[in-house]
Order: C-alpha cells, then structure tokens, then sequence
C-alpha cells in the first residue's frame, strides 16, 4: 500500500509540473524555455507513465521493464503532441488565411517502404519512438539543444513583434532547385499547411518527392535507395548566391522501416547553406553522402548542381528538404516564406507561387 501511495503521489506531481509548464510557459524568461519544455515534457510522461504501469500490475504484478520503457515512449510522444497542438492553437492566426480548402488529389501520399502497412500512425509512432535513441548521440543531442534554444529565442522574437512572417517578400526570384516535376509532400504557409509551424526555422520549409499516378515514391518494396524516383535527382541552387556552410559525411539513413537514425552524426544530413541575399539563406538537406558539388566560400549560380538528392538525417524516405531563413545559423534563423517563380504548378504556369503540400511543381526556368 506504501509503495502504491508513493507512486500516486509521484504521479500527481508530475503531472501536476507537466500543467504548470503550460499555464505559466507565457512567464518564463526566453532563454529558460527550452530547457523547461524540455525537462517538463519527460516529467509529465514519466508521471503518466506511472500512473499506467501502477494500473497495468493490478492484473500482472510484474511488468518487463521493455513494457515500462515502451509505455513511457508512448507517454512522451502523446505529451509532445499535446504541446505541440495547445501551441498551434495559440500562435499567431490570421482571419481569412488560415482556412485553405484542401487540395484535391486521391487519398493521402503513400507510407514508403514495408511500414506502410501500418498507416501514418505506424509510422509516427515507429519513427519518434526510435528518435528518443539520439539522446545517446552526442552529436545530435548538442543539435537538440542548439535548435530547442534557438527556437525559444525565435519564439520570444515573434511574440515581441507580433509578426509570424507570412508578408515577408523576398529580396531576390527564386526558381524551383530542381529539374523536372515533383510532389510536395509536406509544407505551406499557414498553421495548417506547414511542416513545422511550431519550429520557426522551419516554418515555411517544404518537403519535395517525386510519385507516380498512384501517389506511390518508389518501386519494388521502399527499402532500397534506388527503387525511390527522386533519389539521386540533381539538386539545384535556386538564386544565386554564396555557400556558407555544408555537411557531407553523413551516410544513408534506415529506409523503408520508420525508424529514425539515431546514429547519424548530424539529424539534418547532407546539407548546403546558401546565402542567396541579405538575411535569405537557402538549406538544401538529406542530400547524398559525398554528391555535394560545392564548398563554403564557393560562388554558386542560379541552377548549379549543389549535389544529389538523398537520404540522410532524419528522413523517412528520399527527399529534398528545402526552406529559407533569416540567419546563417541554422538552428537560430527565423523561417522565411518562398515564392517560386518561372514554374508549373499542378500544370498552370505561375510566378510567385507560395507552395504548399499537394502540389506537383515543374520548373520552367532556362539558364
């Protein structure tokens, strides 16, 4: 009985800073978010937990500690979601832009690779259940922190402005950084389109693939790099512009299974960082292990080969992540809208076209 007080009263505290964090997130100063969000989220899953576990002995006194470790991963994806939706529902909306009608095209995309049997929510579950392993990576756990702050002090910068950078105009064109027509099958410009609204770096960053007229990426069964259309596709630059930062010695991710590479050195992958224009800096990721064609402090034009698309990082299949920020630190830029030009979307030709998941994108610029 003891031991079951104990438990309950341990339970009810974590859950009890878990709600705290929420009701008083507004008072914290910006540079102790991160780190608060962070440690409150494992609490209040490691409190949910409990009260699980404790539920569960009441039929089985004894539960393999696998069961408890797998029930607490559950917990903490199903807080971070909870988070992530109570921050969506109070960022910043906009009457009248944030009701797009969704896209009209047959279902969803098809799940890549044997994990696609299990849906989108196999998948999720698969893939961020593994990606609590990179805390073990030392690489990627610097990486955690430097995008948890950064985005924390991107975070107190929107709310002293007020402005969630959907009317920024860029300085310079930009054409689509690729040959030939691809699907966007994640990213837009509204709390309901985006790939990570709630990132800020990443707020406007778009995921391109290239699908057949079934919506499916790749041929055969999805476990290897080949069998995918786009992988290996020439990645282009898409401004001019100068290079500022690359990675290239991040191998190929697991593919075809769900599971996030904990393992990789860097979770963005292969990258290139382009300054196109002030404050406009181009992320080109998950690009082929030793395919990057360029080197920082390297001059690249419109349409130059930068390197092949890949995947690498945290990718669950091949695709070119590509999104605009503010800043040429990575983890500290605020996102930036892009506006294609010289394009066919979903066969019209466009200019200044804001993308968005749905689209299929041809470019038609002629260096």
């Amino acid at each position: 009985m003891n031991d079951l007080v104990a438990r309950a009263v341990i339970a009810v505290i974590a859950v009890g800073l878990g709600i705290a964090r929420w009701r008083f997130h507004a008072r914290l100063p910006v540079a102790a978010v991160a780190v608060v969000d962070w440690a409150m989220s494992i609490i209040a899953a490691l409190g949910l937990t409990i009260v699980v576990v404790t539920a569960l002995e009441l039929f089985r006194p004894s539960l393999p500690l696998f069961s408890a470790l797998a029930i607490y991963a559950v917990m903490y994806i199903l807080v971070e979601a909870a988070i992530r939706s109570v921050q969506r529902q109070t960022s910043i909306l906009v009457p009248g832009r944030d009701d797009e009608p969704d896209l009209e095209f047959p279902g969803l995309l098809a799940i890549a690779g044997p994990i696609g049997r299990f849906g989108p929510y196999g998948l999720t579950a698969t893939f961020y259940s593994s990606q609590l392993l990179c805390f073990f990576n030392p690489f990627q756990l610097v990486e955690t922190v430097r995008q948890e702050t950064g985005n924390a002090a991107l975070v107190g910068r929107e709310k002293r402005s007020g402005d969630d950078g959907r009317g920024y105009r860029t300085r310079v064109t930009y054409t689509l950084p690729f040959d030939g027509e691809w699907f966007v099958a994640s990213g837009g410009a509204t709390p309901k389109t985006s790939h990570s609204w709630d990132i800020l770096g990443q707020r406007f960053a778009l995921d391109f693939v290239q699908v057949n007229d079934f919506f499916r990426t790749h041929t055969g069964r999805g476990t290897k790099a080949e069998e995918y259309f786009c992988y290996g596709r020439e990645i282009r630059a898409a401004a001019d512009g100068s290079v500022v930062a690359m990675e290239a010695r991040v191998r190929q991710a697991f593919l075809g299974w769900g599971l996030c590479d904990f393992t990789a050195r860097s979770f963005v992958g292969n990258h290139v960082l382009v300054k196109h224009a002030e404050g406009e800096f181009g992320l080109y990721a998950h690009l082929v292990r030793g395919s990057i064609a360029v080197a920082p402090g390297d001059r690249v034009e419109r349409g130059q080969v930068l390197g092949l698309c890949g995947h690498t990082g945290h990718s669950t299949e091949p695709h070119l992540h590509f999104h605009l920020q503010d800043s040429a630190d990575l983890f500290r830029g605020m996102g930036l809208p892009v506006r294609f030009s010289h394009l066919l979307v979903d066969g019209k030709a466009g200019t200044g076209v804001l993308l968005r998941a749905g689209n299929r994108a041809r470019s038609q610029f002629r260096s």
